[in-house]
Order: structure tokens, then sequence, then C-alpha cells
């Protein structure tokens, strides 16, 4: 049962691997692999491995963990809502992509928990900072009300 001719391949497949980086990526990792122990040899070749991008991604990420962690000493006035909000949903996201994909990515899923958690911990001292100024505010105001009144 034919279907008919099968297309050429697109240029970007016929021109996979053959490019500047992916040649210099290639001798790399074939530099590296006579340099690897037995005993992690198995960590090496995982489909989720370092000689793959699901491994390097969410070691890099970790920044983000540690940038939210030193914002904890900012001023809340001086947090954005906003920007914790997107980063904080974004990640979210990112943590259940992390469990469907194939490899299933555990480093990449607590990663993405972990910037997510820090940004939502972010979010509640933002708006926790907003809820307390409005409370002084009307305290303020509460006394300049009754002086008029009398």
């Amino acid at each position: 049962m034919s279907t008919g001719p099968t297309p050429p391949p697109s240029k970007a497949l016929s021109s996979a691997g053959k490019g500047l980086h992916s040649r210099a990526y290639n001798g790399l990792i074939g530099a590296c692999d006579k340099f690897v122990p037995a005993k992690f040899r198995p960590l090496w070749m995982h489909p989720a491995g370092p000689k793959t991008i699901f491994f390097w991604a969410p070691l890099v990420k970790w920044s983000l963990v540690i940038a939210g962690l030193s914002d904890l000493t900012r001023p809340a006035d001086k947090i954005s809502p906003n920007g914790c909000l997107a980063l904080g949903a974004t990640n979210l996201i990112w943590t259940r992509y992390a469990l469907v994909i194939i490899p299933k990515n555990y480093s990449l899923f607590a990663v993405n928990l972990f910037v997510s958690l820090t940004q939502l911990f972010q979010l509640g001292r933002a708006y926790n900072y907003k809820w307390e100024q409005s409370k002084l505010e009307k305290a303020k105001e509460q006394p300049a009300v009754e002086a008029s009144l009398k």
C-alpha cells in the first residue's frame, strides 16, 4: 500500500548538525566521551544528561532562584507585582511541562517550582505591603474626618 513518493527533507532538517556550533559541540562531546568514567557513563548517556539542553538549561536557570532569594532583602515597596506574577505563573506552566515531555525532566521541574515559589512569595510580600499602607492611610484619615464632624 503506497501513499506516493515521500517529499524531500526540508532545508532545516538536511542542514541540522552541519553548522559551526554543531561541529564544535560534537567535537567537544567526542573529546569528553573518552574521559567519562564508567561509573558516570549512565548519567552521561542519559536522554536528559549533560550531553543535552535538558541538563544545562535547568542548571543555568537556578540563577533565577538565587536572584529571587537575594530579592528577599529588597524593600517590599520596590517589588514589581506584575513581574513577580508573570515569572511565577510562567514557571508554574513550565513546571507542568517538565513532567509531560519525554524524557521527563525532574531537574527542570524542580527549578521551575522553586522559581515559582520565590516569585509568588515576593508577590505576597508586595501585596501585604500595599494592604498595610492602605490601612495606615485610612487610620490617618479617620481622625481628620472625625475632627471635621465636630
